[in-house]
This record gives C-alpha cells, structure tokens and sequence, in this order.
C-alpha cells in the first residue's frame, strides 16, 4: 500500500508547514500576481477553515524574502529579486471580543510587540490606534528603507463577536476603524496591504476608511486563492487520492479511483465565487478526510449556526427557501452590523453558495454547496426545534435507522415524527402556524438523517411537497394545513404525481398529512399505495 503523507492539519504557519515537509497546496502564483500588480491595497472574504490564515502566512514569509521556503512552488521560478520587506501581522483570531477591553488588550499587544521591534519606546496614549499603527510604519520604513508590508487576518471578528451587543459593537466598530484609518492615509510609506475576514462590512462602516481596497471576494481571476480547486485536487493531491481509495477497499473493496473522486465532489465540492463557478472544495475537510483516511462531515462540525437558524426563525424564512435564492450582488454588502437578512450572513459563513449566474439578468442562484453543508445545516435545524428529552429508543433518528432497514414501519416513523412537531414549544409554532412551516421541518429532518430525499419537485402538473425514495419504496408526501389528509392524498392521485416514477420498479405510495392549527401537530394522515398501470394515465384537474 502507498504511504501515507503528511498533511499538517490545523497548521496554520506556511513556514511551519514547509519546515515539516506537510502536503502545501501551491497557492503562490496568486500572491505573486497581486505583488505585481498596479493595484496596493487587498481585500478578501472566505468563510471559515477555508485557508485565510495559511494564506496570509505565505504572504508574509514572501515578503520578508524568505526564498529558501518556496523552492519548487510556482513563485520560484516568477519572483528573480526576493526583497525583504518590513512586514506587519495584524491577527485578530488571537482573542474574543465579548467587551471592549478584551479589543484593546489584543490590538494593545499587537502594536507593543511591533513598537519594541522597532524601537519605540514612548506612546502618549494606548487608545489612539491610528496614531500608533502611523508611527510603527513610519519607524519601520525609516530604519530599513523600504516600504512596509500590512497583513490583516480575521479583521471582521471582534464585529462578528459583539454582534448581539449594538452598543459595544458601535464602540468597537469606531476603533478598528481608528486602527485601520493609517492603511490609506500613509500609503506612501506601503508596499502592500492585505486585509482577510469572513464578512464584508459595508462601506458605511469600517471600510469607509479604506475605500481605496481591491475587492477580491468575486474577482474570477482569484476564485480560487483559498480552497482546494478541482484541478489541484486532481493533480497535487491525486496521491492522496489514490492512498484513501486503497483504504476505502479494505471496507468496500470494488471501491475505484472515480469512486473516491466522486464521494469527495459530492461531500466537500460545490463552492463557487465567481461568475465562471470554477469548482471549489472545502479544504478543511478535503484535508480532514485525507488525514483520517475516511470521508465524513468534518468542517460542519467545527461550527454550529444556532444563530443563523434563530434568525430564519425570526425571519419566518423556510428551509425550502434556501435552496434555489435569486439575488443581485448587492445583496451582499448589506450592513453586517445590523444583521436584518440572513442571506449575506448565510453565504459569507459558507452555508450558500453561488450555483449560477444569468448574464441577461445579473442575477446568482444561491444554495447549500454540497452534503456536508446540506445535511449539516439542516440537522441544526431540526436539533434546534426539537426537545432535549425527545431522544432515546424511540428517538426520531432510531426509528428512521430501524424504518432503513425494514426493521420498523412507515407508520413507526410518522407517529415519531407526529411526536416530534408535539414537542416544539409553543412560542415558536404559534408564530409558524402555516403549511410551509411543517413541510420545511420535515424537509429538513430528513436531510439531516440522510435519507433520499426532495422538497417543491416540480411535475408538468404541480410541485410535491416532498419525495422521499427508499431502497424498496418512493413515498410521495403532500401537507394540508387545517383541512384533511385524504384531501392532500387526492391532491397526489388526482395530479399524478406518480407518473414522475413511471420508468422506476419501487412501489409509489401517496401520503396525505393534515396539520391541526390547535393541535399544532398532525392530527390526521394516510398512505395509499398507487398501483403500476395507473402511473403512466394522464393527470386530470384537482383543486
């Protein structure tokens, strides 16, 4: 079997990486291009455990001239001066920010270390970021002459933790903006600066003092500076590839080498940040599954979007929704500060993507990137409405095992999920008392089981609510809100719906939900098997 390499997971130090001879997707033509472009001043966003922070690493050893580390990378054979340049790390991942003086103890810290390395002893006062940030890059290019180099990692986070505190947030917001003011107004003195984060705040705010940045967030020429794209996951890392396939045989030995590259597309692939939607693995993950030589869900773990699903709550926005969203590009500079539409907070975070442009229109169809994120999501979702004591051997997720296997029935697992919606408190379905609400808690439920199935599939007579396909059955299942549940199973037959699964040997089964707007449950539901020779017969009306 081949051996194993060395993948440096967590690693965030390029110079660390190198040294430890760890697996380095090369990134380095793209830092070359923006050193030489006309441009001085960058901005990226990426949502977390995509590479921000290797990146901005690699970046520094670059331009402090540290050649030895690139031997056999792109940039090897472009960069012929190698420059040292002074370099300034701003890193903001080094602390949380629940108060203002756990800010100012960070960026207080960050300012000393570079005064004492640049021999300034004597600050007037702590508080006057600006002042200070001005007088490092002055120092620093006055003793060595050249010009100075900002590197900015996590710039957003101190905003992003104090998000449920406008008050602190404002207050915080006015000093990043003072620390930040000098990276335009001393630009003489710059060789280049770099500023990375997970959200754009707008312009209103912090980047009014930095209205002079190179927005790389959609620029297609970078599309793939962070991330694994597909090319380099077929080329640099195909020996890890072929490494987990011969893992993946001990278990599954008819496993191939498309087989593995199939599993890894349909797991961790799917992001897209321009108009060429260039294929984009989550690298975290791509890395995770290459260092535990097993493809599971590994960056949803590291992150849980409670407050992205209380705000669809608040928002009465269904899960169903998210996955096919029209929006302009201007959506997403809506001020993060005031969060009031979770669709830019959903694509910066990585939960969205973009799926497709339509140049008639310039307009990008968002939705969830790939199974992971999918299923990841949508479990949060169900986690969040369901009641901490709904678990044990009559658990929602123990029935759906055992219904897998045929080891419980269909009604087994209805009457669970009838208990399920039972259990959600009261405050939440009061505000949700509609059909769209119930079908999209379904929805998702069963995503985040893993089952196969589908929400608004579209017949050339009407959407059904949801399909769910089995290994021995299809169930086609309708929701009626306050009516009756043989009226939503002759909604199914009067429609033929069935007639989708013509071609397909699995019995169709027509399931008929009713939700009670007292009970706040379901009160009523039915299954009526529909027969082979009736699925081809065109459908007729149905109200």
């Amino acid at each position: 079997m081949m051996e194993k390499r060395g993948y440096g997971v967590g690693i965030q130090s390029f110079e660390d990486m190198i040294s430890r001879e760890c697996v380095y997707v090369d990134k380095t033509a793209y830092i070359y291009k923006m050193a030489q472009s006309k441009a001085k001043a960058f901005f990226l966003s990426r949502p977390r455990r995509f590479g921000k922070s290797l990146l901005i690493s690699t970046m520094k050893a670059y331009f402090e001239g540290k050649r030895d580390l690139f031997k056999g990378l792109a940039i090897d054979k472009m960069e012929t001066e190698w420059t040292a340049y002074p370099v300034i790390r701003i890193d903001f991942s080094r602390g949380k920010y629940y108060e203002f003086e756990q800010v100012h103890s960070v960026i207080n810290d960050i300012l000393k270390e570079f005064e004492s390395q640049w021999n300034i002893i004597e600050v007037d006062d702590p508080y006057r970021y600006d002042t200070r940030l001005t007088n490092i890059i002055k120092r620093a290019y006055q003793q060595t002459g050249r010009q100075v180099v900002v590197l900015v990692d996590e710039y957003d986070a101190p905003m992003l933790d104090s998000i449920h505190n406008p008050e602190l947030q404002s207050h915080i917001r006015d000093r990043i903006r003072s620390l930040f003011s000098p990276l335009k107004a001393q630009s003489d003195y710059l060789r280049f600066v770099f500023l990375a984060g997970i959200s754009k705040f707008s312009q209103l705010s912090i980047f009014s003092e930095l209205n002079n940045l190179n927005v790389l967030t959609f620029d297609a020429e970078y599309e793939g500076i962070c991330g694994i794209t597909e090319e380099e996951l077929l080329t640099q890392l195909k020996p890890d590839i072929e490494w987990l396939t011969e893992v993946m045989k001990k278990s599954f030995p008819q496993t191939t080498l498309a087989d593995t590259v199939a599993q890894l597309k349909r797991r961790y692939d799917g992001y897209h940040f321009s108009k060429n939607m260039a294929d984009v693995y989550n690298p975290w993950s791509l890395i995770y599954a290459f260092e535990k030589g097993e493809i599971q869900d590994y960056w949803f773990s590291t992150g849980t979007p409670t407050m992205l699903v209380e705000l669809l709550q608040s928002k009465r926005m269904e899960w169903t929704a998210l996955e096919h969203i029209e929006v302009n590009i201007s959506r997403f500079d809506a001020p993060t500060e005031r969060i009031n539409d979770p669709i830019p907070v959903l694509f910066q975070s990585g939960y969205l993507t973009l799926k497709a442009y339509d140049p008639q229109t310039d307009l990008y169809t968002l939705g969830f990137p790939n199974e992971e994120v999918h299923r990841g999501f949508a479990g949060s979702l169900y986690q969040y409405y369901m009641e901490p004591s709904y678990s044990g051997s009559d658990g929602i997720e123990v029935i759906f095992k055992k219904f897998s296997v045929k080891r419980a029935t269909f009604e087994q697992f209805m009457e669970s999920v009838r208990k399920w919606y039972s259990s959600i408190p009261y405050n939440i379905t009061d505000r949700n008392q509609n059909e769209q609400f119930y079908q999209s808690l379904l929805y998702a439920l069963l995503v985040a089981l893993g089952a196969d199935v589908w929400a608004e599939e579209s017949t050339s007579n009407g959407r059904m609510d949801i399909v769910l396909k089995m290994t021995d059955a299809i169930y086609i299942i309708e929701f009626k809100y306050d009516k009756s549940a043989e009226e939503a199973v002759s909604q199914i037959v009067d429609k033929n719906y069935a007639m989708r699964f013509s071609s397909d040997s699995r019995p169709v089964y027509a399931v008929g939900l009713n939700i009670d707007k007292d009970q706040r449950s379901i009160d009523d539901w039915t299954i009526n098997k529909i027969e082979q020779e009736t699925r081809g017969a065109a459908p007729h009306s149905a109200d």
